[in-house]
């Protein structure tokens, strides 16, 4: 079988990927190579952009998640500047060019977040549009999300200090209304996209390839975690995401 050029940026990323998990597991990535994170991003959001091509169409799909990137960089920007929707915050480590004070690399692990969370539940995109549906899969796309977030977070801010809240919360000292803001504005990004998905024009390989996709990032922090001893973002990680996988193969029997 012939491979497609999309394949083999699957292949380079997962080359880059058991490459880092041996570094980070070992802890032996030295501070000269932390920018290998930001390409580790930067593959995992382009995988998501080819994605998304595949299911809206090359160039529809294409300006969507440029979209998704615009947008999600200048909710960003409110809580750098602002304090606003995530909190108050300030990046502490160079992660490459910057739009309106936010990285770019941040804009393409959103629209990562956001389609492989909307790849575990197409099969509700493809029912009778109603709001309640609508409602539904906003839902349980945004708390994959925020079960992203739960480990990204502690990782990025405690044990790697990428940025630093200027507000304490109960969880790792993050805001209570980072997490808000995380659910609320992909619950806004998937309401939208929910109406206008109107068929499914997706393989099922890509939308199985999403979901590891979403799995291999995770796993991905949850061992740099448990490398910086942060054993409650594990677990609680752990536990929304196997919640998650259930209340999935519940709404695939009653749909």
């Amino acid at each position: 079988m012939i491979k497609q050029w999309q394949d083999w940026i699957w292949i380079v990323f997962l080359i880059w990927y058991g490459v880092g998990i041996i570094l980070v597991s070992l802890d032996w990535l030295p501070p000269s190579l932390q920018w290998a994170n930001a390409v580790f991003l930067y593959l995992a959001g382009i995988l998501a952009i080819l994605y998304a091509m595949k299911k809206f169409g090359g160039q529809i799909g294409a300006i969507i998640a440029l979209g998704i990137m615009l947008l999600t960089i200048f909710a960003e920007s409110l809580g750098v500047h602002y304090g606003l929707i995530f909190g108050s915050y300030h990046y502490e480590r160079d992660f490459g060019f910057q739009l309106v004070g936010v990285p770019i690399t941040i804009g393409f692990a959103w629209v990562m977040v956001i389609f492989t969370s909307m790849a575990h539940y197409e099969f509700l995109l493809y029912q009778r549009k109603t709001v309640m549906g609508a409602f539904i899969y906003s839902t349980v796309t945004s708390i994959l999300a925020v079960t992203m977030d739960l480990i990204i977070d502690p990782v990025a801010f405690k044990g790697r200090e990428y940025w630093v809240w200027d507000e304490d919360g109960m969880y790792y000292d993050i805001p209570t209304q980072n997490f808000l803001g995380w659910f609320f504005v992909s619950f806004f990004i998937q309401f939208v996209l929910y109406y206008w998905i109107k068929h499914e024009g997706v393989s099922s390989h890509w939308s199985s390839r999403m979901r590891r996709l979403y799995f291999l990032v995770i796993f991905m922090f949850i061992v740099t975690a448990i490398v910086e001893g942060l054993w409650l973002a594990v677990w609680v990680t752990l536990a929304f995401y196997g919640v998650s996988l259930l209340l999935r193969k519940r709404l695939e029997k009653v749909v």
